[in-house]
């Protein structure tokens, strides 16, 4: 009797030992079932994840954005979609077209986005809440007019999930 005590003894503690040292066995670049997600970077967004977007099916749309707020609270975004066209011929090597074609889509609370502050050319990282008050700020520095910045937009089924400023040389 003694002795199965002691052997069911030794058997739990060997178990928890075990269970104690499994985790240290894990990836170190995880977090509970999750890969880490990669630093967050404008060349990550502009590369790795636009590709990853693509592949897993969404819609690029390129053009100047509107932002309006739902009744339901959602940030509905209004795409006048445009085309850069290369052309030798402009000063700048290329010119912005309209394509006559509009577009809504719902902003992700999830979505990433970079933004362009005044005349600099490199683009700032932020959440969609940010980049919500970002645009709101420009809006009301320009008195209400649209600065008509240009986006490549990324939209998977209605919702956006990705936008980034893009630097036009002018």
């Amino acid at each position: 009797m003694k002795t199965t005590k002691s052997i069911v003894c030794v058997g739990l503690i060997f178990v928890l030992a075990v269970a104690m040292l499994l985790p240290g066995c894990a990836k170190s670049n995880k977090s509970g079932q999750t890969e880490d997600e990669p630093q967050i970077t404008v060349d990550y967004l502009e590369g790795d994840y636009v590709e990853q977007l693509v592949r897993d099916g969404a819609e690029h749309v390129f053009g100047t954005i509107e932002l309006n707020q739902a009744d339901d609270g959602t940030i509905q975004v209004n795409i006048a979609e445009k085309v850069l066209v290369e052309d030798s011929s402009q000063p700048e090597g290329y010119y912005i077209e309209d394509k006559n074609s509009n577009l809504s889509a719902v902003l992700g609370t999830g979505a990433r986005a970079t933004f362009l502050n005044g005349n600099v050319s490199l683009p700032q990282i932020m959440s969609s809440k940010e980049f919500v008050k970002a645009y709101q700020d420009n809006l009301t520095k320009n008195s209400g007019k649209n600065d008509s910045k240009l986006y490549d937009i990324y939209i998977m089924g209605d919702q956006i999930e990705l936008i980034l400023a893009k630097y036009i040389n002018k």
